[in-house]
């Protein structure tokens, strides 16, 4: 224990104001809703991604990836389950798509480091995280984005070194100072309308300490897939907290391009085939 940072509640003028800067001023900026009703990602913290397998996970991952990149952000991508060239396809496809000229999509896309599970074999616990850090200090990085933690090595570990190792993690976005997202799968709902993020493969550790939780959730019928999201915890983001959005699927690009907010009740009666859309708002049909 360093016993030399214990301090009193008090803070001066400048550590109020820097405290308040870094929960509350708008470091990444982003085009969707969802983040904009938080100032985007905070620099520190842990993001989590939960959602069932197929929900849409790396689809989210590449979305921000994209937001990033056209901020010129300098990202950190670490997969696990994906040949980094395929994982990477569709996100020069929409580099590509969006009429961005060969140079700006190289321009954007270079601040992206991507490291590999798979392909940089990464199978130490120690190698794991001096890789991360070393990274981010070398390139001067501003986020880290981890998908997934389900898939990866380190899921494979006891849950008490899980836990270990998530807590680990935490520290790092504090010792660095930048977010870190992560994704993980839960297991299948047995009620697709409960969002329930404690149903979380392996050690839900990272749920319990991240301060910012997103639940993920994919509704398919005979005629479209509908993609939802729902801010289960927004620490220091009231209007953010206990939050349901729609989020607007773009297959030409593949990756979510907008988002709208509607009512969990309104969720709740689109996925037991209640309630449809029109330009009017939600009808029920029964």
């Amino acid at each position: 224990m360093k016993y030399e940072s214990i301090q009193t509640a008090y803070q001066t003028d400048d550590e109020f104001r820097e405290s308040s800067d870094s929960m509350y001023k708008q470091k990444f900026k982003s085009g969707l809703k969802l983040f904009q009703d938080h100032n985007g990602f905070i620099d520190g913290e842990l993001h989590t991604f939960i959602g069932t397998k197929g929900s849409g996970k790396s689809t989210w991952s590449k979305t921000i990836l994209t937001d990033l990149a056209y901020q010129e952000k300098g990202v950190l991508l670490y997969i696990s389950e994906e040949r980094k060239n395929k994982y990477l396809n569709t996100l020069n496809k929409a580099f590509r798509i969006s009429r961005a000229t060969p140079a700006e999509t190289k321009k954007y896309l270079d601040n992206i480091i991507v490291v590999g599970e798979l392909d940089d074999e990464i199978t130490d616990v120690e190698v794991f995280f001096a890789t991360i850090e070393k990274l981010v200090d070398t390139c001067e990085l501003d986020i880290v984005i981890f998908d997934n933690f389900t898939t990866s090595f380190l899921s494979e570990l006891p849950i008490n070194q899980q836990s270990a190792v998530l807590r680990r993690i935490k520290q790092l976005a504090d010792k660095l100072n930048i977010p870190i997202l992560m994704f993980f799968h839960t297991g299948k709902l047995a009620d697709p309308k409960r969002l329930d993020g404690d149903n979380i493969r392996g050690s839900a550790t990272a749920i319990n300490i991240g301060s910012y939780n997103y639940l993920i959730s994919q509704h398919k019928t005979a005629l479209a897939t509908r993609n939802f999201v729902y801010t289960e915890k927004a620490r220091y983001h009231a209007r953010a907290n206990k939050k349901m959005y729609e989020i607007i699927y773009e297959h030409d690009v593949g990756i979510f391009t907008s988002c709208k907010d509607i009512e969990l009740h309104e969720y709740k009666s689109i996925i037991d085939g209640k309630a449809y859309e029109n330009k009017g708002g939600f009808k029920w049909t029964d």
